[in-house]
């Protein structure tokens, strides 16, 4: 096997080390133009996600709201020696419902907030994992409020 001479075989390196990079390169506006449509329908669907959990958390609340009110109706309309401490009991739930509810609203405002920057990221990465963080984060928050609503309706139910 005959060997090559040093220039020749410098030369074929840096042929096979640069032409990679070189089409990467090529590629690499229609590679970052990709990534950041796929990003950005990553952050249309969270949106979408976060709306569709707000509006199932409404109807939770709204259900204890509803609930609630049925309760206090059924308590003026038939009063009873244990009238006081369920009135105390109703005013304590409705104190948590509207605390909730709040909580809710400022969680909603923050997400918006925090999807805004992270659509300003111009780093792929950390938006990709500024998307993740949120995803989490937005998930872990709906399935607290969802046991805090059901506890409340619970509460409810014993009241009845």
């Amino acid at each position: 096997m005959k060997l090559l001479r040093p220039v020749t075989a410098s030369l074929l390196l840096s042929t096979l080390l640069l032409a990679p990079p070189a089409r990467w390169a090529a590629a690499d506006p229609l590679r970052r133009e990709r990534t950041h449509a796929t990003q950005q329908q990553q952050v249309n669907e969270l949106s979408q996600r976060e709306q569709l959990e707000n509006l199932q958390r409404a109807q939770e609340l709204d259900q204890t709201q509803r609930q609630l009110d049925q309760l206090r109706h059924q308590q003026t309309s038939r009063p009873s020696l244990a009238a006081q401490p369920r009135a105390q009991q109703l005013h304590e739930t409705q104190k948590q419902l509207d605390q909730l509810q709040l909580e809710q609203q400022l969680n909603r405002v923050q997400h918006e907030l925090k999807l805004n920057q992270i659509e300003r990221e111009s780093n792929p990465l950390r938006r990709q994992e500024q998307l993740r963080d949120l995803q989490l984060q937005q998930q872990m928050q709906f399935l607290q409020d969802q046991s805090r609503t059901k506890l409340m309706q619970q509460d409810l139910n014993r009241l009845r």
